[in-house]
């Protein structure tokens, strides 16, 4: 009986030994997971706020530059551009010029069609 009783005990510790190592290694697994995932959010959202204030910063200069530029320069580039109508309504354009012949739709949204006003 009391070799029985060992052979059980002995057993039972070699179960429970193994469970804990198996149980180490998944937990220190799952904590290295847990660690890249951390710095991965953080890389990412480290390069979302670096780019950001780019895009901050060039529009803040161009911001600057179209304020900063006096009457004469600001016809140059920015000035408006006027066009009349057959009907002799005065339409005025404001945009620069690189944007104004700038596509709205990229090639990949479809057929695009000129608007016809039907009477």
């Amino acid at each position: 009986m009391k070799a029985l009783f060992g052979f059980l005990s002995f057993i039972f510790f070699l179960i429970v030994l193994v469970l804990l190592l198996v149980g180490g290694f998944i937990w220190r697994t799952y904590r290295k997971i847990r660690v890249a995932a951390e710095r991965a959010s953080e890389r990412q959202a480290r390069q979302h706020r670096e780019e950001t204030g780019r895009q901050r910063q060039q529009y803040n200069q161009r911001h600057q530059t179209y304020q900063a530029g006096n009457n004469d320069e600001m016809q140059e580039d920015f000035g408006p551009r006027k066009t009349q109508t057959a009907t002799g309504e005065t339409i005025i354009d404001n945009r620069h010029q690189e944007r104004e012949n700038k596509k709205i739709f990229d090639d990949s949204d479809g057929e695009y069609v000129d608007f016809v006003e039907e009477a």
